[in-house]
């Protein structure tokens, strides 16, 4: 009789272990953030007196944000010339190979400029 007592309990025993350990209803569900396909650089630049400006330059969409004594401005292309601004056309920035330059339009005073730093890896003579 205990055999068949213990046949009986392995027998259940195997029987209720066939699910696997895991619950299907809590299983980790990982979700893909959607990464974005703009081209974006950030740089930041500091004047010759200990500013510092940071810049970030979306090339895809043709906008820069230029962030300055804690407050942020987005500027977006000018067609007519090289510069960006913003939509009220109050602020303007400027940016070449060496320097760049932020200006406050209708008041006509620079806020920022600074000269970036030159490459130091030199190209051998030829």
């Amino acid at each position: 009789m205990k055999n068949f007592f213990l046949g009986f309990f392995i027998i259940l025993t195997l029987s209720a272990c066939k699910d696997s350990a895991k619950d299907p209803d809590t299983s980790t569900v990982k979700q893909e953030t959607p990464k974005s396909q703009d081209d974006i650089t950030k740089v930041t630049v500091t004047d010759r007196y200990g500013d510092e400006m940071e810049i970030m330059t979306n090339n895809t969409k043709n906008t820069v944000v230029v962030r300055l004594n804690g407050q942020s401005y987005e500027l977006k292309k000018n067609i007519e010339n090289p510069s960006f601004s913003t939509n009220d056309n109050k602020y303007q920035f400027t940016e070449t190979k060496y320097e760049v330059t932020f200006l406050k339009k209708d008041a006509d005073m620079v806020l920022f400029h600074a000269k970036k730093e030159k490459p130091t890896t030199k190209m051998a003579s030829q």
